[in-house]
């Protein structure tokens, strides 16, 4: 799978993207008034960019720009117009070895530059 056939509202299985960014983790209220933390990851593959959601304190803890991640029964939504990906309560992330099937991040750069994790 790649990113550009994301589509919110589905299932995300076998995606192999690199990171690009990992934003500071932040302390967030959820809908029911609990407190949790929220680590925004932007991730790109060749076919465009995205933010990886990940939900929970710790979560993200073993991620940093560069590391090719595959996503094994991620979830799709639409946030503020934008397709943006998260793990569910099923969901996984893997880290690879690096994979030279995935473009670099100076390969990515272009595609990248004008967004981030803050949107």
């Amino acid at each position: 799978m790649k990113l550009s056939e994301v589509e919110p509202g589905k299932n995300v299985l076998d995606l192999v993207v690199r990171i690009v960014s990992v934003a500071p983790p932040k302390m967030v209220n959820t809908r029911t008034g609990r407190k949790t933390q929220l680590t925004e990851v932007l991730v790109a593959d060749e076919t465009g960019s995205t933010i990886l959601s990940l939900w929970g304190f710790g979560e993200g803890s073993d991620l940093s720009a560069g590391k090719v991640i595959r996503i094994d029964d991620g979830w799709a939504k639409d946030w503020r117009g934008k397709v943006q990906l998260s793990l569910g309560r099923s969901g996984k992330y893997e880290i690879l070895v690096d994979d030279d099937s995935v473009p670099s991040i100076s390969e990515i750069g272009a595609a990248t530059e004008s967004t981030g994790p803050e949107g």
